[in-house]
């Protein structure tokens, strides 16, 4: 019994590790591709974050879906990929226990890649810290998304629909840019 355990563990381990490698062909475009050691201890980290977090996680890695929310976005270059990766992921789990498990994994990752690409320019600590922060307590004092109200249709499905409704979330003042360029040539 033990043995036929040990072999299914060894067996799902082998599938996801295959599932993070297939990624390689929608991420190598924007030069973007994960080693067999870099997924295998990405496979590592998902298990400590895990732990950690007091998940278990049925099924499919959300790795997978973590790398294609992820993999166009301007942030995110080769030699820090894999390492994003292990970070995104520990937030991921983090804040799906944040939210009371409120959001689908789809939801949180959509709040995530928004957030990450828009205010945060990049930055993991400020999406962590102050962005996921504030979106978990929203969540955990009631508020619902769309999908949650059943107001969700074909045409609030696109990204466009998403975004709108985060911004509620996105207190911070945004960077204009034409206006950076003007101050600039006055200096001149």
């Amino acid at each position: 019994m033990e043995y036929t355990f040990e072999m299914m563990i060894k067996e799902q381990r082998r599938q996801s590790l295959q599932r993070i490698l297939s990624c390689n062909e929608k991420t190598a475009p924007y030069g973007l591709t994960l080693s067999e050691a870099e997924a295998s201890a990405l496979l590592v980290c998902r298990e400590q974050s895990l732990a950690q977090n007091q998940r278990i996680e049925f099924g499919e890695s959300i790795l997978p879906q973590l790398i294609e929310a992820f993999c166009d976005s301007p942030y995110i270059n080769c030699w820090e990929y894999s390492d994003v990766l292990a970070r995104l992921q520990d937030i991921f789990y983090l804040y799906k226990n944040e939210s009371l498990d409120q959001l689908s994994d789809d939801e949180l990752l959509d709040f995530m890649s928004c957030e990450f690409n828009g205010v945060c320019c990049g930055d993991l600590d400020y999406l962590e810290s102050t962005c996921l922060e504030r979106f978990a307590r929203a969540i955990r004092s009631g508020y619902e998304i769309r999908a949650h109200r059943d107001q969700r249709d074909e045409y609030t499905m696109g990204r466009s629909g998403s975004d709108a409704e985060y911004r509620a979330f996105d207190e911070e003042t945004r960077w204009e840019f034409d206006l950076f360029r003007m101050k600039l040539d006055e200096l001149d």
